[in-house]
C-alpha cells in the first residue's frame, strides 16, 4: 500500500510540472497575451532609432505617427543581432526544464528588429521597424504579430497582393483627374463633355438644337473629349 501511495504521489507531482512551467513563463511575460479587445503596449525603438510606445491589438499596429490595419500588412521579418532561436529558446527551456531552464533567458541583450511591410491607400508598399533590446518582449511581440496578421515570418499576404494593382490603378486615376484643368462643372464627369451631356438632359437637348454654340461651350469648359 505504501508503494502504491508513493507511485500516486510521484505521478501527481509530474502532472503538475508542466502547469508550473507554464505559470512561470506567464509570470515572466512570455506567454501572456492581452484580453480580447485590449491592445498590448510595448516600449520599443521605432524607425529612426527613437524610443516609442507601440500598441498591438484590436486589429491594428499603432505607432506614434502611423496606424497600420492588419489587412494592410503585406509581410514581416525579424533581423538584428538577435536571432529567431534566441527569441524562442527561453520558452522551450522553461517548459522542458523548469527553473534550470531560466538560463535560456539569461543575458539576452541582442537587438531584435522587426520590419513590417505594409501597403498604403495608394497601393504602394511601405516599411516601418520596431526594435527591442532583449528577447522577452521580442518573443511576445512576434507571437501577437503572427496571431493578429495570420502571417508567419517572411510569408506574404496573397489577398493583399491581388489588391495592389487595383489600388494603384485607382490612385493613378484619382491623381489624373485632379490634374485635369477643365472647368469645375465638368470635374464630376472626369472632364468629359459626353458624360456631362448624358447626365444632364436639358443641356443635351440644348446642344442638339444649337450644335455650334455647344461646340464653343465645350471648348470654353476645356472638356477632355
Amino acid at each position: 500500500m505504501r508503494s502504491i501511495g508513493l507511485h500516486l504521489q510521484n505521478a501527481k507531482s509530474l502532472t503538475h510540472q508542466p502547469r508550473k512551467a507554464l505559470l512561470l513563463a506567464s509570470a515572466l511575460g512570455v506567454l501572456s497575451l492581452p484580453a480580447p479587445g485590449i491592445a498590448a503596449s510595448y516600449a520599443a525603438i521605432c524607425s529612426g532609432g527613437t524610443e516609442c510606445s507601440v500598441l498591438l491589438g484590436v486589429g491594428k499596429i499603432s505607432l506614434p505617427s502611423l496606424t497600420i490595419n492588419k489587412d494592410q500588412v503585406f509581410s514581416w521579418s525579424q533581423g538584428g543581432s538577435g536571432t529567431k532561436t534566441d527569441v524562442g529558446i527561453g520558452v522551450a527551456s522553461v517548459v522542458m526544464f523548469g527553473l534550470p531552464g531560466l538560463i535560456g533567458f539569461g543575458a539576452k541583450k541582442h537587438d531584435y528588429l522587426f520590419t513590417i511591410n505594409y501597403v498604403d491607400e495608394a497601393g504602394n508598399t511601405q516599411a516601418t521597424t520596431v526594435g527591442f533590446k532583449n528577447n522577452v518582449p521580442a518573443n511576445q511581440f512576434m507571437s501577437e504579430l503572427m496571431g493578429m496578421t495570420g502571417l508567419s515570418m517572411g510569408e506574404t499576404n496573397k489577398t493583399l497582393q491581388e489588391q495592389i494593382n487595383t489600388l494603384q490603378a485607382a490612385a493613378a486615376e484619382k491623381a489624373r483627374l485632379a490634374a485635369l484643368q477643365c472647368a469645375p462643372v465638368l470635374k464630376p464627369y472626369k472632364c468629359s463633355w459626353s458624360q456631362y451631356l448624358e447626365a444632364n438632359a436639358s443641356v443635351r437637348a440644348w446642344a442638339q438644337k444649337y450644335p455650334q454654340m455647344a461646340s464653343a461651350e465645350k471648348t470654353r469648359l476645356l472638356a477632355a473629349d
